[in-house]
């Protein structure tokens, strides 16, 4: 079996993926930003910012997958965060090809984490992998994210990036975020809640990764479900699974800007992703429909 080097390993697509890769038997290594957990076997630490990255992680390693990058919500749009987020994926993708240079390390495949929000946010038309770019921090910052990644190729002929929407977990994240306050009574649509949510569930995402792996398929592919749905509906869907009512009025656009800063835009982002060229590979998705995916994750 190929050895398989991950960095970003330990986030919420990460370790889903990791767990379906050892499933099935791969070899596995981690680079971490944690060094309490790195045993220089199966775990290396490693600092992005700090130029430190062990020749020992790259060392025979077949395919790297780079999952790397500080969680675009998290945190408001300050000068600094946004120096974080940049670095957290430019900086870290830079450093890990260097690594691989300065060892004469080549590889079968480089696959790179990316993002839909590399598209504008236009809800009228279906965006797939050649669209325009959108405008503004986060569609500037996914173009440069990308372009560093296609400098793998002085290493592999074989280099694919996944353009991934917002992934439906039951660990975390958005579905997380618009369950807790409808578990409790308090649950609200943001905005108008006309605007389009191109989603995943984590199982496909990651069985995308590893569909693009065993076929060594090179290009860039968008990870989004085949039925996008407007988060009004989503939000509804989660109250229905949930059993609770929703009678609190939509938050309006001024309250998330007050509540949000810069970052209310991602609320009301609304695109529509084609899942098209993923579909024409032979991939085949579990969870089409948002309600199926949230009935599972729920569960």
């Amino acid at each position: 079996m190929p050895k398989i080097l991950i960095a970003g390993g330990t986030g919420l697509i990460g370790s889903n993926l990791i767990t379906k890769l050892k499933q099935k038997n791969y070899n596995v290594v981690l680079l971490s930003t944690q060094k309490n957990i790195a045993d220089n076997r199966t775990v290396f630490y490693w600092n992005p910012i700090q130029n430190e990255c062990s020749g020992d992680a790259v060392k025979e390693v077949d395919i790297c997958i780079n999952l790397s990058g500080a969680g675009i919500f998290d945190k408001p749009f300050s000068k600094n965060r946004k120096r974080e987020l940049i670095d957290s994926r430019i900086l870290s993708t830079r450093i890990l090809l260097e690594t691989f240079q300065k060892e004469k390390q080549p590889l079968q495949q480089f696959i790179g984490g990316s993002a839909t929000g590399i598209y504008p946010n236009i809800c009228s038309d279906i965006l797939n992998e050649d669209s325009t770019k959108g405008e503004g921090f986060i569609a500037d910052l996914v173009v440069d994210w990308e372009a560093e990644m296609h400098k793998f190729s002085s290493i592999t002929n074989t280099i694919t990036i996944i353009r991934t929407g917002i992934v439906l977990s039951n660990k975390g994240g958005f579905l997380k975020q618009l369950a807790m306050p409808i578990k409790y009574f308090a649950g609200a649509v943001p905005g108008d809640g006309k605007q389009f949510i191109s989603w995943i569930h984590v199982d496909d995402w990651s069985n995308m990764l590893i569909h693009l792996l065993e076929n060594k398929i090179s290009g860039t592919f968008n990870a989004t479900a085949s039925h996008p749905n407007t988060l009004g509906i989503i939000t509804k869907q989660i109250a229905k699974i949930l059993h609770r009512p929703l009678f609190l009025p939509n938050i309006p656009v001024f309250a998330l800007k007050l509540l949000f800063g810069e970052r209310y835009t991602l609320l009301l982002t609304s695109q529509n992703v084609s899942n098209l060229k993923i579909i024409q590979s032979g991939f085949q998705f579990k969870y089409e429909t948002s309600e199926k995916a949230i009935q599972n994750l729920l569960n």
